[in-house]
């Protein structure tokens, strides 16, 4: 997907990028390495976006990143709400909040791990 190289050329001296066309990519990453930080969209090929967040939880503890031109979708805002999402990005994305955003949810991946 041209969204996925876009971010990997903007963010590759800054960060080490795995990108997965497709949620069940997504978690089969997810499932045989440790990541600092998942950077989702809200749709995807073969499963929404909620249900990959539910799925992301069970793989490792692990700040989820949303990243959606549907930040005020009901669905958007419930992972927003409960938490199940760290931070909700709207699009077009900015690169300095992105930024930001991971600095943070890193903080918040190394507090869940702490933790358990």
């Amino acid at each position: 997907a041209p969204n996925l190289e876009t971010f990997r050329r903007v963010y590759r001296k800054l960060y080490d990028i795995q990108i997965a066309p497709s949620g069940s990519a997504g978690l089969e990453l997810l499932n045989n390495n440790e990541f600092d930080v998942v950077v989702s969209d809200f749709g995807m090929p073969g499963m929404s976006g909620a249900e990959f967040v539910s799925k992301v939880k069970s793989t490792q503890p692990i700040a989820v990143v949303m990243i959606t031109g549907f930040v005020n979708h009901p669905e958007v805002q419930e992972l927003e709400t409960s938490g199940d999402v760290f931070a909700v990005v709207g699009k077009p994305w900015d690169k300095q909040s992105i930024i930001d955003v991971i600095a943070r949810a890193t903080e918040c991946t190394k507090a869940l791990r702490d933790a358990e």
